[in-house]
This record gives C-alpha cells, sequence and structure tokens, in this order.
C-alpha cells in the first residue's frame, strides 16, 4: 500500500543538503569513506566533481538550506557565483594550503573556515549543524496571512485562500485516526530514506520499536530524522511526507491538549529572517497570521537573545527574535502547552505551539541590532474567518476527519495530482464503504472537471451516480445531487439538452423531499438560470433566477450574499436586453445587500457602483454616470497601484464620460 503515497526518490525529506565540490569527490576512497561520516551531520549528500553542474544544482533546490564544502581551486571559482544565493548558509574551504586560501575567503562571509585536516572538517561541519538543529533559527519559518481588512490586491485574496487552505489541512492531519500500517509506512520510508546512515537508521529502529502516542513530544524534542523530517514537511508541504506522519502530528496535539497552559505566558522565539519575510511580517500588523509548523519557544528572554547573539548572519538573513503573549483562556485556541517534563533534553523550559496556531502581529521595532515583532496569540474565531473556516470544514469533512475528507482538502487546495493519488487510495482501502467510495468517483469527477476533462468527470460521476443507486431509493436527496452535478459537467461541455434533463429531475426530487423552498431548490433555479443565460435565452434566464430569487429572499438575512449575486445576475440580462430601468433597480438592490456584508472598498461593491454607471451612461444621464464612477475611482486609487487594470479601467470610464460632458457643453 506504501507505493500508493510513495515519495520520489529524489526529493530531500529534510531541511538541510550539503554539497560537497571536488575534483577527486567520488575517486578518493579516503573521500568516499568520508561521505559516510559527513552523513551523519546532513543525511542528503550530494557529490560533484564539475563545477557547472555544481552551481546549476545549488541554483535549482531553492527550498533547501544549502551547506557547501569546496576544494580551494574550485572554490575561487565557484563561492562568487554562488555566495549571493540566500538559501546557501555556509561554506567550508577544504584544502592543503591555508594560507594562501585564506586570503580570497576572507572576502565572503559565509564562508565559515578554511580547513586543511579531514578530521577537523568533519569535526567542524557536526558541531555547526549540530547547533542549527538545536534552535533551528536558520530553517525557514512556514508562515501563511489573513487580510482581515479590505483589501483589492489579488495577492491578499490568494493569501486568504491560502491561509484557510493550510488551517483545514493542518486540523484534519491532527485529528485523522491512525492505524499501525501508517506508523509502518513511514518506518519503510525511512529506512530508504537513510540507507546507509547507520547512526539514523538506528535511531529509527528504535522508533519503530519504542514509540508510544504518549511519548510524541519527546521524539519531536529530540535530535532525529521524525523532527527534521516534520519540519521539512510543513516548509514545503509535501503532502505525501505530512501524510505519512499524521500520527505524530495528533499524538503531540493530543499531548499539547493534556498538558496545556493554565496562565498567560510571556515566551520567545529567536529567529534568522529575511528582507522579504520581515516586510511580509511588517505589512501584518493588526492582521492575522498562522505558523505552519510546530513553534518552540523558550520563556527566558535573556536565553532566546544569547541564542540571536551566537548565531551567523549574512547580508541576505537579520536577527529576529518573537515576543509573545498567549492567554489560555481565549476561546477556540491552537493548543500550547510548557513541555519542560516532556521534553528529550532534561531541564529545558520551552513552551510549545500547535502546527497552524494563529497571532495578532502587534509591534515591530529594532532593539541593538536585533529585530523586536511583538506577538500575541488569537482563536479562529474572528467572524469572517470563522464562517470561511466553517465552512470549508462543512463541504470537505463530510462529518468525520478521515482520508476521504484528505483527499477532499486538497481538492480545494487544486492539488489535483495528490487529491487523485488518495481519493484511490480510499477506494483501495474502503472497497466495501458505499458511501466513501461513491464520494470518491464524485471527488475524482470533480478533478477531471478542474482539467477540464468533462467526458472523464461525467464516466466519474456516473460510477457515484450507480453506486448510490444500489443503495439508496430513487427520491432520495443525494440522488438528486448526483443529477446535479452530471448537469454542471454537461453544461461545461455545452451540452445544454442533457444538462436541462437531469437538472429536471434533481429539482423534481428536492422539491418533493425537501420542500419547493429550500436552497437546493433555489440553486437548481439559478443552475438552470445560467445555462439559459449561456444559450442567450433570457426570457427563460430570467425566469428562473426570479424564482431563486423568491425563494432566497424569503430568508434574506441567512443568504444576503446569494441575493446579492441574483439580482446582479437579473441586472447583467436587462442590460443585455437593454432595459436599464430594470437593470439600474436589480443593481440598487444588490448595493443594498453587498453594503450589509461587505465595505464600500470591497471588489464586489465597487463592480456594482461601475455596472450601475454604465447603466447611468447609457440612458444619457452622463452626470450621474460620472458620479459613480468618480466614486469607484476614489475607493480603487487608495487601494491599488497606478498601473493595476482597475484603477487604468476606471480612469478609462471617467475619461470617455467626461469627453461626452465636454462636447455637450460646447454645443
Amino acid at each position: 500500500m506504501a507505493a500508493l503515497s510513495s515519495i520520489p526518490q529524489c526529493q530531500n525529506l529534510e531541511t538541510f543538503t550539503l554539497v560537497w565540490l571536488d575534483s577527486l569527490v567520488n575517486i578518493s576512497q579516503e573521500n568516499i569513506d568520508t561521505k559516510v561520516l559527513l552523513r551523519n551531520a546532513i543525511n542528503n549528500l550530494q557529490a560533484f566533481d564539475d563545477s557547472d553542474k555544481c552551481v546549476e544544482y545549488i541554483q535549482l533546490v531553492s527550498e533547501e538550506r544549502i551547506v557547501l564544502i569546496v576544494s580551494g581551486r574550485l572554490g575561487r571559482e565557484v563561492v562568487p557565483r554562488i555566495h549571493q544565493l540566500p538559501h546557501l548558509i555556509a561554506i567550508y574551504v577544504y584544502c592543503t594550503d591555508k594560507k594562501r586560501n585564506e586570503e580570497w575567503a576572507n572576502n565572503y562571509m559565509k564562508i565559515k573556515d578554511v580547513i586543511v585536516d579531514l578530521t577537523t572538517l568533519i569535526t567542524r561541519i557536526q558541531s555547526d549543524q549540530s547547533k542549527r538543529n538545536e534552535y533551528k533559527i536558520d530553517e525557514p519559518l512556514p508562515i501563511s496571512f489573513f487580510h482581515t481588512k479590505t483589501h483589492q490586491k489579488k495577492s491578499s485574496r490568494i493569501d486568504n485562500d491560502n491561509f484557510i487552505h493550510l488551517q483545514v489541512l493542518i486540523d484534519c492531519l491532527s485529528r485523522m485516526k491512525s492505524t499501525l500500517k501508517d506508523k509502518n509506512e513511514l518506518i519503510s520510508l525511512c529506512e530508504n530514506e537513510y540507507n546507509g546512515n547507520q547512526t539514523e537508521l538506528n535511531v529509527i529502529h528504535e522508533f519503530e520499536e519504542k514509540y508510544s502516542e504518549d511519548r510524541a513530544i519527546w521524539w519531536f524534542t529530540r535530535e532525529s530524522f521524525v523532527c527534521r523530517m516534520l519540519n521539512k514537511a510543513f516548509q514545503v508541504i509535501n503532502i505525501d511526507l505530512l501524510y505519512h506522519l499524521h500520527f505524530f502530528i495528533r499524538d503531540i496535539r493530543e499531548q499539547l491538549i493534556e498538558n496545556k497552559c493554565s496562565s498567560v505566558i510571556h515566551t520567545y522565539r529567536a529567529q534568522l529572517m529575511s528582507n522579504e519575510e520581515i516586510q511580509a511580517l511588517k505589512d501584518s500588523i493588526g492582521e492575522l497570521i498562522s505558523i505552519n509548523t510546530f513553534l518552540p519557544t523558550i520563556p527566558n528572554q535573556q536565553r532566546a537573545l544569547t541564542i540571536l547573539e551566537n548565531s551567523d548572519i549574512s547580508h541576505d538573513l537579520k536577527r529576529v527574535l518573537f515576543e509573545i503573549n498567549a492567554d489560555p483562556q481565549l476561546s477556540e485556541l491552537r493548543p500550547f502547552s510548557n513541555i519542560t517534563s516532556l521534553n528529550y533534553f532534561t531541564g529545558i523550559e520551552v513552551i510549545l505551539f500547535m502546527a497552524g496556531t494563529i497571532f495578532r502581529p502587534t509591534d515591530i521595532h529594532e532593539e541593538n541590532g536585533i529585530l523586536v515583532i511583538q506577538m500575541e496569540v488569537c482563536s479562529d474565531n474572528h467572524k469572517t474567518m470563522k464562517i470561511i473556516l466553517e465552512n470549508m470544514k462543512a463541504e470537505c469533512y463530510n462529518g468525520e476527519t478521515n482520508l476521504l475528507s484528505f483527499s477532499n482538502i486538497l481538492l480545494k487546495m487544486k492539488r489535483f495530482g495528490d487529491s487523485e493519488k488518495y481519493y484511490n487510495r480510499v477506494l483501495h482501502d474502503m472497497p466495501n464503504d458505499y458511501h466513501s467510495v461513491a464520494h470518491c468517483y464524485q471527488g475524482l469527477g470533480n478533478v477531471a472537471m478542474e482539467k477540464h476533462d468533462y467526458d472523464l468527470s461525467l464516466e466519474w460521476y456516473q460510477k457515484a451516480l450507480d453506486t448510490n443507486r444500489l443503495v439508496l431509493r430513487s427520491e432520495d436527496p443525494e440522488i438528486a445531487s448526483g443529477y446535479s452535478i452530471m448537469a454542471d459537467a454537461y453544461v461545461k461541455k455545452g451540452t445544454f439538452n442533457e444538462a436541462y434533463e437531469l437538472y429536471t429531475q434533481a429539482l423534481q426530487i428536492w422539491i418533493r423531499a425537501l420542500g419547493k423552498d429550500h436552497p437546493k431548490v433555489a440553486t437548481c433555479y439559478k443552475n438552470m438560470a445560467c445555462a439559459f443565460k449561456m444559450e442567450e435565452r433570457y426570457s427563460e434566464a430570467l425566469e428562473y433566477f426570479t424564482k431563486a430569487l423568491v425563494i432566497r429572499e424569503k430568508k434574506s438575512s441567512d443568504h444576503q450574499l446569494d441575493v446579492a449575486k441574483l439580482h446582479n445576475y437579473i441586472a447583467d440580462i436587462y442590460m443585455s436586453l437593454n432595459d436599464m430601468d430594470q437593470a439600474l433597480k436589480h443593481y440598487n438592490s444588490a448595493l443594498v445587500c453587498l453594503t450589509k456584508i461587505y465595505s464600500s472598498k470591497h471588489i464586489d461593491v465597487l463592480l456594482i457602483i461601475r455596472n450601475i454607471g454604465l447603466c447611468y451612461e447609457t440612458l444619457g444621464d452622463l452626470n450621474q454616470a460620472l458620479a459613480h464612477f468618480e466614486k469607484v475611482a476614489l475607493k480603487r486609487r487608495q487601494l491599488l497601484l497606478s498601473d493595476h487594470s482597475g484603477v487604468i479601467q476606471i480612469s478609462d470610464d471617467i475619461e470617455r464620460v467626461s469627453s461626452k460632458l465636454s462636447n455637450i457643453a460646447e454645443f
């Protein structure tokens, strides 16, 4: 079964890679033997005897942290070409002439030492790497951002989507039940990854024999493969690796809950960060961020500062101290705990935060060359974020968190290859669970739809429908959902007659089973109306949009956004029919609904105001048109750069209407 979620062997499952460039690296027996010893410090070792290939590799693996060993001769050629790369963090020159090579090496701050003795080289790399692994301040800190204020930038919406997806993904991973097979799959993967590294293989076999769920944090804080792999998986969102480790993530979470803090804590995190990462945090003051990995912190400020002061920095990294306030009395928090009694290193006090913990940066300032970022821990009950989170969980979880939920989340994240892989795994693992099988077929159909392979999507949807028909009565609402989703595929394919027939069958079942005013009935009317609109059958489209609107308006307080969208659809049709009075009526109704849920700067609000302006322009009321366009322009110019398409568009509208008014004035 491991093959269904296997990880390509070319991937490094840890953060660090050791690159060794030497013309004799693969020839000298001494060097070959040394590579075995060096893997005890950094498991992933890549050896090169060609400078160009070495440089190409280092440039390619930008998600790794690169430690480089290079000969004196090749170092003079290669170091100037790669020294500026931010993911290259340390260089060791291994040569026979220390004095001569120190002359040029002193010009490059990432060169940690010039060494002539092999034993000294091995000892130095092992010592330095041990320090990096202990504090992990060199490793990337995976952060996602949620913008609570109004933003029109596309990047802000992408940030919010990414934030929500990762919140739900981590929640699912931390709740999924595990089996012995999950642990065995991880062991098998690790034995392959660390083949030839006997030191790490011994630790893996110890993990296999002695791991228990009440020792998860002990293993996390121990310097071993499982901690390094988990950190890497979160840093790059390695889906397969996260899945293999889900039992470990769940066990850590349970221990954090069992030992959670009971009083307010103040704690610190030392970190090296790039200017780009720091700027992103500066832009997020007062907003929400999520740190998407387990975050160890130190409640001793002086110790955190000492770690920073003893760290090596370069021109592309700065010393950062996070000051964190956390109140465990707040509701709906990710768990955090003082894990001193659970720590592998006895007597060292550590506060550990759950992966996906949400923070609000409140201040950033510099003290004695260290950038201090003050943050407070937040719950996930921010109104807008909570609604989106709950809706996504409802769509993905199907009542529980399991492998099917995991597959659904991957589909939402548009990780189509991954979602397809795990849907197939569900089919393999649960062939007799008709409910899961039907949902997997539907999920595979959704993947095919996203890939615009509508014929394949219809095949999968038909399989889902046939599976449900075996156990459900013909009038079950689930059967109606099957008809409806197939109809959606036919619409995408442009085969409208088949779509209308299936929508009608779904509609009849939903009306009988759920009542004529159920939201599913309204949605079906809306979908049929959209299909009619695509065919330019505007009278039928108006009829069905109106039917949907009547249902939604009966509970308008719960469906303001849906009501707004329906008014907008209807207004668009009236625009196409050149009936500006009706178009204005419905655009204004849409605007009333939207302003109840969005601010005046929201992109959808501004689009409606512009459309109202276009209606007035068509009616010849140019002053009203200009007033609406200028209102849009004012907001867009506050939010967007001058060369943004939205600013250019509304500027063109203003220029066009102003020109018309000037021409009228001349006459």
